[in-house]
């Protein structure tokens, strides 16, 4: 249950607390680098932990599409790992949007032990207001009070409200309510390059909301290969705090090679953190260095590195950690994707009570299965030829790893095949490509 807490945790926590809203919108990008093909969908994710040597499973994400949208998310699963295999749901995510697709609302669910049984409480609610040119101009969190058990009453916990100026410049100011309840107030100017892009950022904090002390400053430098502009930035800006509860999903399409954070003492800036980026060829992010400053000089503490498959996405990102004087692997998180152009034709029948995951695809020796129905367990799963002929079924089974073999354990040719699903009266059928 460890990671699922720690999950907790991270997305309670207020989004930006003192570090200002460029150092923490920049240090989130690491989790979903840009993608240079569009053409495909993250379909799931899997976070592992190094353990004696061996990477274990922890916790998975499991995202959903609209029918009418298909790059756009429904919700999001998650699971834990209980030592032989992925459980139920332990949260939700679900998201609306408003008609150009940006989020307008997002409520995070977790399924808790209460008096009455198990129940989906939702315990954590974002919302997301647009001008006319769908800039975002006012984001709101609540949480629920879970130490007093108080599973109804929504409490704010931050708010966030941004000004347009002319040429593509922005100002900022948020409220937040940390876990002594005690009010605080933030107001971030930036400064622009050329390019409208944002170059430095100066944070000042009140206790009051009138006396504004200016707290920290951060300061970004640019790829020579980005060529962003402030209306990028802005775009940006409005798809991450929207769907900021989706975790997965901030792609930062900036090239940002690096940035430093500043405390200000004494009327002095002191150093304090920073974040360096490095590209491959392609201009595709493999490596993150997040460094702290001993007095002296940079010290790279942790790191992520960054692999892509053939079809230039994410494949993983590993975290380590350079505490001891050597590298180790802490975290790692492995991405899944689906094509969503026409020609993949990965869905046919779509039943949103019902639904089919297969990856990887296409795949070559064996494929992960998972279904999800709104109630119960899924009765029956077949797996069919291209000629309709049965091959292979499983029953009471939601999640399982088909082995390319039919029932008389030979093993399947290329080709494809098609998966159905069925519960009670409810069917779903997903077809999948076999390459060896």
């Amino acid at each position: 249950m460890k990671q699922f807490y720690l999950i907790l945790m991270v997305v309670c926590l207020p989004l930006f607390a003192n570090a200002g809203l460029l150092n923490k919108i920049q240090h989130t990008g690491k989790h979903l680098p840009q993608t240079l093909s569009r053409d495909f969908r993250l379909s799931h994710e899997i976070t592992s932990y190094k353990e004696s040597g061996v990477w274990a499973p922890s916790s998975k994400n499991i995202v959903f599409y609209s029918n009418s949208h298909p790059a756009q998310a429904d919700s999001i699963h998650s699971h834990l790992w209980d030592g032989s295999g992925w459980g139920v749901p332990m949260s939700f995510g679900y998201y609306q949007y408003n008609a150009a697709g940006m989020v307008t609302s997002a409520v995070m669910s977790m399924m808790m032990i209460t008096d009455t049984g198990v129940q989906k409480i939702p315990f954590f609610r974002t919302e997301a207001f647009y001008d006319a040119q769908n800039r975002i101009i006012h984001y709101n969190m609540f949480t629920k009070n879970f130490y007093e058990e108080d599973y109804v009453t929504w409490i704010p916990e931050q708010r966030i409200h941004i000004a347009y100026l002319a040429n593509d410049q922005f100002k900022m100011s948020s409220w937040e309510q940390d876990y002594l309840e005690e009010h605080m107030f933030y107001n971030s100017t930036f400064s622009f390059d050329g390019s409208g892009r944002i170059t430095e950022e100066l944070s000042y904090v009140s206790a009051d909301s009138t006396d504004f002390v200016l707290d920290s400053k951060t300061e970004t430098v640019y790829h020579p290969a980005d060529n962003s502009t402030g209306a990028d930035y802005i775009s940006y800006i409005s798809s991450f705090l929207g769907s900021s509860l989706s975790l997965m999903f901030w792609d930062m399409p900036i090239l940002i090679t690096s940035n430093t954070q500043y405390s200000r003492e004494f009327g002095e800036w002191n150093p304090e953190n920073r974040n360096v980026w490095e590209f491959d060829a392609s201009l595709r992010r493999i490596r993150q260095d997040e460094d702290s400053y001993n007095g002296d000089d940079w010290t790279t503490d942790n790191r992520t590195l960054f692999t892509y498959n053939t079809n230039g996405t994410l494949e993983t990102s590993i975290e380590q950690s350079g505490f001891t004087g050597a590298w180790t692997d802490e975290t790692k998180t492995e991405f899944f994707w689906d094509g969503i152009t026409g020609s993949e034709d990965l869905v046919q029948n779509v039943n949103p009570a019902l639904q089919i995951k297969a990856w990887p695809m296409p795949f070559a020796e064996s494929l992960n299965i998972s279904t999800t129905a709104k109630s119960g367990t899924t009765s029956r799963i077949s797996i069919y030829n291209s000629r309709g002929q049965l091959l292979r079924e499983f029953t009471g089974l939601d999640n399982l790893v088909w082995d390319g073999k039919d029932s008389q354990g030979r093993d399947s040719a290329n080709g494809i095949y098609f998966i159905r699903a069925n519960q009670d009266n409810t069917s779903a059928v997903r077809k999948v490509i076999r390459v060896k």
